[in-house]
């Protein structure tokens, strides 16, 4: 069977998961109730996440001859679709949920001593190499991709579409630096995902998501990014080095949201992993996009900062120019930010608590449902 047939088993069998796991008699809901925070209107499906992970795990083991060596991904990815399932549940306490994503980024690294053993040459010469340095950065750059792509779940179709527009530079890398292995694996999880975005991107033909990837999907995703970017990284036996400054840029919009997001709310004598509705596109729903702009808007950003990346790796630009140019970025960002004054708290939980009593007394409609804000 060609590589093409996996790709479209993978992508239809997302679809068969999304549809049919809602439909399961399981002995709990896997439903999203709209909350002061969660905008969306009725109950729907947090079924994307394990529906995503369970085609990406078949399809891998229906190859023709199964991709060894990756049994520490699929332990650690299996161990979050579980955690984010009993988050959904149940609601985690942050520092439980911390906990759990050092152990699961812990399984994907330590068996095949799979870290980020150097950050590139960023001062003009030899790669900086992280010596015993090297695990507890993997640990830190992990955690930190999986919050990543966790806070920018928050408008339907824009963290699988982010993701995917990720993999797919990803994948052109792979393939350009003869990485075939890590090549067919991005392709198996960038098929599900596109199968999972049939049924959470808005469209003419479906105003609002029916189905959401839940903590499980957005864990799950952000550590496969991590990981794949470490192996990017990791040149085996002759293959070309890749950039790690030039990988950044792949990676800078959940990134830099993130961090500036955490810094800000750190300023306000807050703690980093506090809720609120401060994340770039809250910002740009606030400055009058509709959910489906901010998709599109941020979906082409990251694949245009994905372009910059993919070109330095291409052109082999200097790790020190990849990784200063990063300033670029990350200061329109904060231009951007500081220009939306933060609500005051009164009128944020009065317009939260507007949109939440909307959204509980509308009619249930699980197929006609948007994720909106959370």
């Amino acid at each position: 069977m060609s590589y093409a047939a996996h790709f479209l088993n993978a992508f239809l069998l997302c679809v068969v998961l999304v549809i049919g796991l809602p439909r399961l008699p399981l002995p709990v809901s896997l439903l999203d109730r709209p909350t002061e925070r969660k905008a969306h209107v009725g109950l729907v499906p947090l079924v994307g996440g394990i529906a995503m992970f369970g085609a990406f795990l078949f399809s891998l083991i229906l190859l023709d001859h199964p991709l060894q060596g990756q049994n520490g991904l699929f332990a650690g990815l299996l161990l979050l679709v579980v955690v984010g399932v009993v988050d959904d549940l149940r609601d985690l306490p942050p520092m439980a949920k911390l906990v759990m994503q050092c152990v699961a980024a812990a399984l994907m690294v330590i068996p095949g001593w799979h870290v980020l053993a150097n950050l590139g040459g960023l001062l003009g010469g030899e790669p900086l190499q992280l010596g015993f340095m090297a695990l507890p950065v993997t640990l830190f750059f992990v955690v930190g991709l999986i919050n990543a792509i966790n806070m920018i779940d928050g408008v339907d179709g824009l963290a699988g579409g982010v993701v995917a527009t990720i993999l797919f530079w990803f994948a052109l890398i792979a393939g350009a630096t003869g990485r075939g292995t890590e090549l067919v694996t991005i392709l198996l999880l960038f098929s599900s995902i596109l199968g999972f975005l049939i049924f959470n991107l808005r469209t003419p033909w479906r105003p609002s998501a029916s189905v959401f990837m839940g903590d499980a999907g957005s864990m799950m995703l952000g550590a496969s990014v991590a990981y794949f970017t470490i192996a990017l990284v990791n040149a085996p036996g002759d293959a070309a080095t890749v950039s790690f400054p030039a990988l950044c840029w792949l990676l800078a919009l959940p990134v830099i949201d993130t961090l500036s997001l955490m810094v800000r709310r750190v300023l306000a004598g807050r703690s980093p992993f506090a809720a609120d509705r401060r994340h770039l596109h809250h910002l740009l729903l606030e400055a009058g996009l509709t959910p489906a702009q901010v998709t599109a808007l941020l979906v082409v950003v990251a694949m245009m900062l994905g372009a910059v990346g993919f070109a330095g790796v291409m052109l082999r630009i200097s790790d020190t120019v990849m990784a200063v140019g990063l300033l670029f970025p990350l200061a329109v960002h904060t231009a951007f930010v500081h220009r939306r004054p933060a609500r005051t708290a009164a009128s944020a939980a009065s317009v939260a608590s507007e949109v939440a009593v909307v959204a509980m007394n509308a009619p249930v409609f699980v197929r006609r449902t948007g994720e909106g804000t959370r």
